[in-house]
């Protein structure tokens, strides 16, 4: 269950990790570019508030055995110390995520378009066909108007 929950967390913080921009289809191109830059920091300053909650939910699940998730994530190349996971904040460990050679790397031959855009006021969803390690989806991207930029709020790729 905990390789379950490590590696949705893994998924969820390289695709939640968008958002700014001046529209909600710019706010994913703009998170595209920071993952395969592989600037955690800022890809996490695009999330929206809701999204880093959910985010240190699952926090709290890895915190609760520290050396199984640093391992774990160590064999999917992901150097983050067990003794640091108990004071990281969700922030702090998505943008190591992020920034991890082996997330990046894995994103550099990633491709992203934006289809239809529906914005109703403050909430927008996005339709974003995702090319990644030779699987391609469509999906819908939920993104909100936080602070007067377009941000991630709930996840929707998958690999």
């Amino acid at each position: 269950m905990k390789t379950f929950t490590l590696s949705s967390v893994i998924l969820l913080a390289v695709f939640l990790a968008c958002g700014g921009g001046g529209n909600p289809g710019d706010a994913v191109l703009n998170m595209f570019d920071a993952i395969q830059a592989g600037d955690g920091e800022k890809a996490v300053s695009f999330m929206s508030s809701s999204a880093m909650t959910e985010m240190d939910i699952q926090l709290d699940l890895i915190k609760a055995n520290p050396e199984l998730a640093a391992t774990q994530l160590a064999s999917m190349g992901i150097e983050i110390n067990a003794e640091d996971i108990p004071e990281m904040t969700a922030q702090e460990f998505t943008a190591a995520m992020i920034s991890s050679p082996m997330i990046s790397g894995m994103m550099q031959s990633a491709e992203v378009s934006i289809g239809e855009v529906t914005i109703d006021g403050d909430i927008a969803q996005v339709e974003v066909t995702s090319s990644i390690m030779g699987q391609t989806e469509t999906n819908i991207i939920n993104v909100v108007r936080e602070d007067g930029s377009w941000k991630v709020t709930e996840f929707g790729m998958s690999m």
